[in-house]
């Protein structure tokens, strides 16, 4: 019983943690997405936001907008939720030369990690697609694996 009152008490700080940061709108959006997803979700939506605070917030922002025409945004990214499994092959690997993201062309490269595992890329995947208003739902394991495997475009 003490494991289960330990595990409500994180995701209630959780919940209230992620309530807390960010902008005005993007507040109720984090709430409106973390309700729809199950408890393990939540935890790789958690995580997730913690990777992407380490490693994507200098170029991405924590709006998710990007810089201007420099870097894309991850906000309403056509790109992004064109096909979100595929993006973990561009978060393991980088990506060199253009990529078109809503109508507009970017051609930063944008380096790899690879040294993330697959759970790590879902977790960052499960948070960028579920904030500012994305609503993807979440990333599997399974899913980042699969979509590893592919050729790197």
């Amino acid at each position: 019983m003490s494991k289960l009152l330990r595990f409500l008490a994180l995701l209630l700080v959780s919940i209230i943690w992620l309530s807390s940061c960010g902008g005005g709108s993007e507040k109720t959006v984090v709430k409106n997405n973390l309700s729809a997803l199950s408890n393990k979700d939540r935890q790789y939506f958690t995580n997730g936001r913690t990777l992407y605070q380490s490693l994507c917030i200098s170029c991405h922002m924590d709006s998710g907008e990007g810089l201007g025409k420099l870097i894309p945004p991850l906000k309403a990214s056509d790109y992004l939720l064109g096909n979100v499994p595929a993006v973990s092959r561009v978060i393991k690997y980088g990506l060199k030369g253009p990529v078109t993201v809503n109508e507009t062309e970017y051609n930063q490269p944008m380096p790899g990690n690879p040294r993330l595992t697959n759970l790590e890329i879902a977790e960052i995947l499960t948070y960028i697609s579920n904030s500012w208003g994305n609503e993807h739902g979440p990333v599997s394991i399974a899913q980042v694996a699969e979509s590893l495997k592919e050729k790197n475009n």
